[in-house]
């Protein structure tokens, strides 16, 4: 019998993707709550489910009750390695549900095209693209020559302590990946599957979140002076922030793109003792930088800015920290992990994605500075209303369709980053 050729074994993959495997397992992942530092009932999942298709896998303590699964596929030799990572926390959590964000439906399939309930859109129909693509080419009867490296963590979310708002529920930015790669997940080439609408996202933006606070005098209602309100100095800071930003965003454009600034969260006062003037006021804001700048950038930049508010106000006090910089990443368009990405979805897909620079943060900065380059490239396409992204009306869904087309390109990116041995 003939010796079957590369595309024969990527075909015989290819049609081996199992659709109705595909939404069980995005169902099954999505049922399981896991907001951050609540990932344990996930991974445990996880590790079950690699651990079923093939891998060694292993369950990594974080500490706190938080685990990463790390599966390993060992390959025949001779390729190169690549691994899938993904984030088992979800964007919202029990603090949130209130708002109606997400909450609005649990693991549904509606009309057999859209899976529905928190985590399904960001990133758990990912993990289950991730085991599907895996089982595809082992039930093809290929022997990849490198290894196939699946990783589930814990923490990728944005959150970071701060104040009264302390443990692990705000232990997110990157904690899971981190100890990850430091305790032997390494590769030769990361895909992270973030839901980036089918475009490939080689660089994203880093993030430093600045507090300004801003003192005042504790007084009653009744002998009150507002030249000393802290919370009314604070808005003169406002002010000058407003005028700021859109200089900010001016100067770092490239092109279409360019990084967004988010005043986060203003602090100040006792809401249950409105007799009482605030003593301070703290202003919390999100400062996405360009790839290339470093966060300590941001905080001079804040601090002159400041500074120039202080002269034009005499009596106005106020401090400027960082108390997140974390600095964005990029690899190049050229680099080989990319270029089989773009190769793999034109081949499935009939035309090529769109390469993009993005203003979110993801654990792709995290892989790249230890070495291990990485990109972002994920499914969760459009919203059933039309359009790209997600919608807090609509709650979280992740397109099936999509989502298989998505699998079969991981399918083809694991044949020519692993090479197949057979």
């Amino acid at each position: 019998m003939a010796r079957k050729t590369q595309a024969d074994l990527v075909a015989k993959a290819i049609a081996g993707v199992d659709r109705d495997r595909l939404v069980k397992l995005v169902v099954d992942f999505t049922n399981i709550p896991s907001p951050t530092g609540e990932e344990a009932e996930m991974a445990r999942v996880y590790h079950d489910a690699l651990s079923g298709t093939g891998f060694r896998s292993t369950l990594q303590s974080i500490g706190d009750g938080r685990y990463n699964v790390l599966g390993v596929l060992e390959g025949a030799g001779g390729g190169k390695s690549l691994m899938f990572n993904g984030h088992f926390d979800t964007s919202f959590g029990p603090e949130m549900s209130d708002r109606g964000i997400g909450f609005r439906t649990e693991g549904r399939v509606v009309d057999d095209e859209w899976i529905y309930g928190m985590g399904s859109f960001n990133m758990k129909s990912a993990l289950a693209a991730y085991v599907v693509a895996a089982e595809a080419v082992q039930a093809a009867g290929v022997r990849l020559g490198g290894d196939v490296l699946i990783a589930g963590v814990a923490g990728e979310i944005e959150k970071a302590p701060i104040g009264r708002f302390e443990g692990r529920a705000y232990q997110g930015y990157g904690v899971g990946t981190k100890f990850l790669i430091t305790h032997g997940g390494v590769a030769d080439g990361c895909i992270l599957g973030e839901p980036t609408n089918l475009k490939v996202v080689p660089a994203h933006c880093g993030s430093a979140w600045v507090r300004i606070e801003v003192p005042g005098v504790l007084g009653h209602t009744a002998w009150a002076d507002l030249e000393t309100n802290a919370i009314r100095r604070a808005r003169t800071i406002l002010d000058a922030i407003n005028d700021w930003i859109p200089q900010y965003r001016r100067r770092h454009a490239k092109g279409d793109f360019a990084p967004q600034v988010n005043v986060a969260a203003i602090e100040g006062g006792w809401p249950w003792r409105g007799a009482r003037t605030p003593d301070s006021c703290s202003i919390y804001m999100d400062v996405r930088t360009p790839p290339d700048m470093l966060p300590i950038e941001v905080l001079r930049e804040m601090r002159a800015l400041v500074a120039e508010v202080k002269e034009a106000n005499p009596g106005l006090e106020a401090t400027v920290n960082l108390y997140v910089s974390n600095p964005g990443t990029s690899i190049s368009e050229d680099h080989e992990l990319v270029r089989h990405i773009v190769e793999a979805h034109t081949e499935e897909l009939g035309s090529p994605p769109e390469i993009a620079t993005e203003n979110w943060y993801s654990d792709a900065a995290h892989l790249n500075r230890y070495g291990i380059p990485a990109v972002n490239y994920g499914s969760a396409g459009r919203i059933r209303t039309g359009g790209a992204g997600w919608s807090a009306l609509q709650g979280e869904h992740v397109h099936i369709g999509d989502l298989v087309a998505i699998t079969k390109v991981y399918v083809r990116v694991l044949m020519r980053m692993c090479g197949a041995a057979s």
